[in-house]
């Protein structure tokens, strides 16, 4: 069998598996699942800049809260309708995806503190400006998505809305990795000095693509708050700036499914392990050291390994 008969099969098994969930897990699984694929999209944004231009970014979560609490703000405090409160949470995101995008300018450690920076602007400005934001108590009471008289209430209709939204932002994203956009991301993450010399203004494609990213995350924002019914600044914290870039590189950085099976992972042991550990998150630690030293590839680019280990002859192993 060939690669790319292996991986229709795959994707033909995940999506069906994904179809048939409703129908035999409980609501705590669908609960668990439906966060997965909000935070797997969260980590794929962080991806398109780590795993394909070469940036690590800190400050994704300001995208994914900004645009929550867009949503929620409109809905509870001004009574928008969907068709108006998620298109302006989606465009708040994206447009301090444009102001922060200047970040790009630096590059290496620098940009990476600049983003942390950046982060916290949003986080302080959530938590402090408690009038407009709730402070801690966030903005709660957040009404399920209603469209032309259609509510998305049941858990299992919003579950399909999700992972409908994931599918389509998976294949437009597979568009965009494999364009000659995408392909230049992935030479100047190789060589930024021999892209400029072939007379590529790289600043600018890392601009867009921090943009892009940012959008990413903004849609994944959208969907958290209509899922979660409720935001605050947690959202915004540092903290999930780094526990989605964790799932992304646990996944398999550079790769579509690395971010959704990371975001499993990390979210099934959470789940599992702070049942019985208060010390939970240093098992998230460890998870993540033994991938870097083992897997630094990933779980993806492990399974990777381990196929073309296998389908060699044995006098080749």
């Amino acid at each position: 069998m060939n690669v790319r008969s292996y991986g229709v099969i795959m994707a033909l098994i995940a999506l069906a598996s994904a179809l048939a969930a409703p129908l035999v897990a409980g609501p705590f699984w669908m609960t668990l699942i439906t966060q997965i694929y909000i935070y797997g999209l969260l980590a794929l944004s962080v991806d398109l800049l780590l795993g394909h231009a070469g940036l690590y970014s800190l400050c994704q979560a300001s995208f994914f809260a900004v645009a929550a609490y867009t949503t929620a703000i409109l809905q509870v405090r001004y009574g928008y309708p969907t068709i108006v409160a998620a298109p302006a949470g989606l465009i708040a995101g994206t447009l301090l995806a444009v102001l922060y995008g200047s970040a790009v300018r630096t590059r290496g450690v620098y940009f990476i503190l600049i983003t942390i920076a950046l982060g916290y602007i949003i986080w302080g400005a959530m938590y402090r400006w408690a009038s407009f934001t709730g402070g801690d108590n966030g903005i709660t009471n957040v009404p399920p998505p209603s469209v032309a008289g259609f509510s998305i209430a049941s858990q299992t209709a919003y579950y399909y809305f999700v992972l409908a939204v994931v599918i389509l932002c998976a294949f437009g994203y597979r568009i965009l990795i494999r364009s000659p956009f995408g392909l230049s991301l992935r030479g100047i993450k190789g060589s930024e000095s021999r892209m400029q010399s072939l007379g590529y203004r790289t600043t600018m494609h890392l601009y867009a693509a921090f943009v892009i990213s940012g959008l990413i995350a903004s849609l994944a924002g959208v969907l958290y708050v209509y899922y979660n019914r409720f935001i605050n600044p947690v959202a915004a914290s540092f903290q999930i700036s780094v526990e989605v870039s964790l799932m992304a590189i646990v996944g398999g950085s550079g790769t579509i499914v690395g971010p959704f099976i990371g975001a499993g992972i990390f979210l099934g042991l959470r789940n599992w392990v702070s049942s019985f550990f208060e010390l939970h998150t240093a098992v998230m630690g460890a998870v993540f050291i033994a991938t870097v030293l083992w897997a630094p590839s990933g779980i993806v680019g492990l399974v990777e390994r381990w196929r073309t280990h296998v389908g060699k002859p044995k006098d080749q192993q």
